[in-house]
């Protein structure tokens, strides 16, 4: 009969439709937490911590050209507008580039702009690494 294929077919939709519903499913594990912040009106902070049960290794950008870890902002003053301008996320010039972070550490930079420059976007990008050992031992 017409009438139980239409039956059928709207069983078999109902099914499909809840089967993704059924499967268990598994918390996303953090990898790391951003904290980010802006201090009116010139002053950015950046807070990056590993949440893993890992060492972290952070790579940065020294130039905005190599495309590690870095930010980019949007930064304005009264009389004009500059987008996507490149930040390095190490506190000092001679830095070493690869930031290693253990389990539950955190490493935070801040920026200062001049006086009449206010920061209104910002875009962060982390490029990182896990160190996990080819057996870890058990608990």
């Amino acid at each position: 009969m017409k009438t139980n294929r239409i039956f059928r077919l709207l069983q078999v939709l109902a099914i499909l439709y809840a089967f993704p519903i059924m499967l268990p499913a598994q918390p996303a594990q953090k990898d790391m937490s951003v904290e980010f912040s802006f201090k009116k009106p010139n002053e950015y902070v950046c807070e990056i911590r590993n949440m893993t049960k890992h060492q972290m290794g952070i790579l940065f950008s020294k130039e905005e050209c190599e495309n590690d870890s870095d930010l980019h902002f949007d930064i304005a003053n009264s009389a004009d507008t500059v987008q996507n301008v490149f930040y390095s996320f190490m506190k000092e010039a001679d830095q070493i580039r690869l930031l290693r972070l253990d389990p539950g550490q955190a490493y935070t930079v801040s920026y200062k702009e001049g006086s009449d420059w206010e920061f209104i976007k910002a875009s962060i990008y982390i490029g990182y690494g896990l160190m996990i050992p080819d057996t870890e031992p058990k608990s």
